[in-house]
């Protein structure tokens, strides 16, 4: 690894992360982006966004749609950490991978963890 270059995301993380595909939405700007949860750890997250006008260092309010009940939502304040541009061949929906790390530790429940079990099961993770 050359010195300009990021370490590994694995070097990156602070917390064991759970694997997950659910979606939630950032408020940026009076705007609600839709954006897709690639995983989830207590210190921040991984998204996919469409094209997001977002900044390196920028404030952001998310809501978190663990549960498999849509009417429980957690609302959690982070920053922005990376910006990366997927390449075409993970490319389609999604056009970027945003880090975003928490202002404060996300705590999950019994019944979240379990609900991110259940969104995983169908691909083989654990």
């Amino acid at each position: 690894m050359r010195g300009d270059e990021a370490p590994p995301s694995s070097d990156r993380r602070r917390a064991a992360r759970i694997v997950a595909c659910f979606p939630s939405y950032v408020d940026h700007n009076k705007e609600k982006l839709t954006a897709m949860i690639a995983d989830l750890a207590e210190t921040g997250t991984r998204l996919f966004l469409r094209e997001p006008e977002l900044k390196v260092g920028e404030e952001l309010r998310l809501e978190l749609h663990i549960s498999l009940d849509d009417a429980q939502v957690r609302n959690i304040t982070g920053r922005v950490v990376r910006i990366e541009l997927l390449p075409p061949e993970r490319s389609s929906l999604w056009t970027h991978e945003v880090g975003v790390e928490f202002d404060e530790t996300l705590r999950l429940g019994p019944a979240e963890v379990e609900a991110l079990e259940k969104r995983e099961a169908p691909f083989g993770k654990k």
